[in-house]
């Protein structure tokens, strides 16, 4: 279907920027004939109307003739027969408006009939029509190429994000093998539930990871899923508090955006206190915003870490693929204090 059709308000625009044009056609039509306006806007009205849809068909030949793949000599034959068989249609029509219109009104006395009159703009109007079905080819090429970069730039978004996703599985994954590795030798109960609880948390970010979009309330599911892994490892050590508003899990979200953040707060943070802390996470949000915090302590003299490794900067990279300018990832570092705060567009879940 021609984009013009799938929206009400785009084809009523498009008729809307036929007026200027319908007005356009019947003064060059007054100036070639003797006819008055009321003569004259008895036949470009219709003329006009039957232009607007007619010059719509361009956007099927367009896509079965697109420019680059299709012979020079093909597009031109193509395209100016159609020219040349849209213009005598018109011309046919506009001779058979001219005699009915002559046949209602008669002219006065012995004064040439309007279909007699007509004639001089027949050249005119043929060369008219003419050219705006070029035009229209022309502009349905540009929108084809503007339809075809936009496409374009979705599907090297979407390839983007598929492989920043899948760099999040084997990183946590790398990670909680080791650490089910040194648990083996200590403690093997606890290393058997971590695998355990490792086992759930896969299998569940592997099926969220398949889909576009998730709620909020799951993608938090699914990172306190990560952090009972985590907690079988560090015990007391690793601490959380949860503060989310009520409204945040209906956002829907990339899936696979938290779990980075509380790595990266456990690996970057809590790792490096011999008495572990606190992880805190917040959620507020409005009718356009989602604004998430996760802020943890760490400490400054530990042996220094990439902080900003790849699990912010694969969050950070997902962002802007998805969101652009819309969504921000901010890092805050204050004395013993470090805080990320993630904000996106609010889109309901529907």
């Amino acid at each position: 279907m021609h984009p013009l059709l799938s929206s009400r308000t785009r084809f009523i625009l498009y008729l809307a920027l036929w007026i200027p044009l319908g007005a356009m056609l019947g003064l060059v039509l007054n100036m070639s004939a003797p006819m008055n306006w009321r003569e004259t806007a008895a036949i470009t009205a219709p003329l006009t109307l039957v232009l607007a849809f007619v010059c719509l068909s361009p956007w099927y030949s367009s896509r079965y003739l697109p420019l680059g793949l299709t012979p020079i000599w093909k597009l031109l034959t193509n395209h100016l027969l159609a020219a040349v068989v849209l213009s005598s249609a018109v011309l046919v029509m506009a001779r058979v408006l001219a005699t009915v219109f002559a046949n209602m009104v008669p002219g006065p006395g012995n004064a040439p009939s309007l279909d007699q009159r007509f004639r001089s703009a027949v050249p005119v109007l043929a060369g008219m029509s003419l050219l705006l079905y070029l035009l229209a080819i022309a502009l349905h090429y540009v929108l084809l190429a503007v339809q075809s970069r936009r496409e374009a730039e979705v599907l090297a978004r979407e390839a983007e994000l598929k492989a920043l996703k899948s760099q999040i599985n084997p990183h946590f994954l790398f990670n909680s093998l080791n650490s089910i590795s040194a648990l083996t030798s200590v403690d093997a109960g606890r290393a058997r539930d971590m695998c355990i609880r490792l086992s759930d948390f896969l299998r569940n970010s592997l099926r969220l990871g398949e889909r576009t979009t998730i709620p909020f309330s799951e993608e938090l599911a699914l990172a306190r899923t990560y952090l009972e892994v985590e907690q079988v490892r560090f015990g007391q050590r690793l601490r959380v508090a949860q503060d989310i508003a009520e409204g945040c899990g209906d956002c829907e979200v990339p899936p696979l955006l938290v779990q980075p953040l509380v790595e990266n707060a456990i690996k970057h943070g809590i790792a490096t206190l011999v008495d572990g802390g606190e992880i805190s996470m917040s959620g507020r949000c409005s009718a356009d915003n989602l604004r998430f915090v996760i802020e943890n302590p760490f400490d400054p003299e530990a042996p220094s870490t990439r902080r900003n490794g790849i699990g912010l900067a694969n969050v950070r990279n997902r962002l802007a693929a998805r969101y652009g300018n819309a969504a921000r990832l901010e890092v805050q570092v204050e004395k013993d204090r470090y805080r990320v705060i993630l904000s996106l567009p609010f889109t309901a879940r529907r």
